[in-house]
């Protein structure tokens, strides 16, 4: 417990930078898993219903709502991955890159903005530096569960 005044500072940032992301999504209309959905298929053209929830950490339950909510406006596809039955590959159709555009596009420039504002190198660090704490501690996590 030698740097705990560090690792709560550090704890804290990173837990209002994802209130600051909720806070956007609510004043947006938006719930958050909704917003993820969009954010993520925007930004990676086609991904699973499970790649979805492992990369938001949203139950399973709400990202599937999400998905039936985009379906039935045809905003999104979800079809099976080729011969694998259990996977389903998700994607935005043109009028869902158009959606996710209208209702995601301010939060992109929200986000443009404070990488104008830092500079790209230091976010760029910044990014690194968090990539490489949030890898190490979950192979920390997974080694205690082990013993």
């Amino acid at each position: 417990m030698k740097y705990v005044k560090m690792t709560e500072k550090m704890n804290m940032a990173i837990i209002n930078s994802g209130r600051a992301y909720q806070t956007w999504d609510m004043n947006n209309g938006l719930p958050t898993y909704l917003s993820v959905i969009l954010y993520e298929l925007f930004y990676h053209e086609c991904l699973s219903q499970k790649e979805l929830v492992e990369r938001s950490g949203i139950p399973k339950q709400s990202i599937n709502k999400g998905i039936k909510m985009l379906q039935e406006k045809n905003y999104l596809i979800c079809e099976y991955n080729g011969g694998d039955r259990r996977v389903k590959e998700c994607y935005l159709t043109k009028a869902g890159i158009e959606y996710a555009k209208t209702k995601g596009g301010p939060l992109f420039d929200l986000e443009d903005e404070i990488i104008d504002q830092m500079g790209v190198k230091r976010v760029e660090k910044l990014t690194e530096l968090l990539e490489e704490y949030s890898h190490t501690l979950w192979k920390l996590v997974k080694e205690g569960e082990k013993s």
